[in-house]
């Protein structure tokens, strides 16, 4: 990953404070220490194993994402959640934010499921959900929002980076996972994700947050 390199920090796009970009990283700090006091056993019981999963073992489709192969594919996923998460959440809020953060994980394992064969473990999928859901967020609000379109290109450069890292010869790196975790998020930010549109309440205008699938809903 290039999250953290390319983005630093996020107090740029959203204020920081402890919330679930945090504890989902001490969540999974937690996880690879017992992971490590358990040895194979516990990833072999969470992994994304598709045999498993075709059996009815359908958890390993979330419990996978909370895993990891080694302590630097743990920090690489820390700091890109670090870099990123807390932005995500001050838009989306923090129900939003945890619902799409497992979403995106879903969706990564499940297109990891159908074509990959290999088991695989991380939140990588997860990860790139959050940045899938940002863009999508940035692109809608292009006209609201300052600096959006210079974000997306680096966002385009960073998931091309990303992709291409996994087409290399020998790469471990399950790009299946990645898109699938990246397309869940642009859904869910399409269909969920805030919609914000300035509307005139008793003559001031205000900032109104209508999520598309809300108004169909209301419908």
């Amino acid at each position: 990953f290039f999250f953290f390199f390319f983005f630093g920090t996020s107090e740029g796009l959203g204020r920081r404070h402890l919330s679930w970009p945090y504890i989902l990283i001490g969540l999974n700090v937690l996880a690879f220490m017992l992971q490590g006091f358990m040895g194979d056993k516990l990833t072999m019981m969470g992994a994304k194993v598709n045999r498993a999963i075709a059996e009815g073992q359908f958890y390993r489709l979330l419990t996978s994402m909370f895993l990891h192969g080694s302590l630097g594919h743990l920090l690489v996923n820390s700091l890109s959640t670090y870099s990123i998460g807390p932005s995500v959440e001050s838009w989306f809020g923090k129900k939003r934010f945890i619902a799409l953060y497992l979403f995106s994980g879903f969706c990564g394992n499940l297109m990891s499921f159908y074509f990959l064969p290999q088991p695989s473990i991380g939140a990588s999928g997860a990860v790139f959900g959050l940045l899938g859901a940002l863009a999508f967020f940035l692109l809608r609000h292009r006209g609201l929002i300052r600096g959006s379109e210079r974000n997306l290109t680096r966002f385009a450069y960073v998931i091309a980076i990303n992709f291409a890292m996994g087409l290399s010869p020998n790469s471990q790196i399950d790009n299946f996972g990645h898109l699938g975790g990246l397309l869940g998020g642009v859904m869910f930010s399409y269909l969920i994700g805030p919609n914000l549109t300035i509307e005139r309440i008793r003559g001031r205008p205000v900032l109104v947050d209508r999520p598309l699938l809300s108004q169909a809903i209301r419908k």
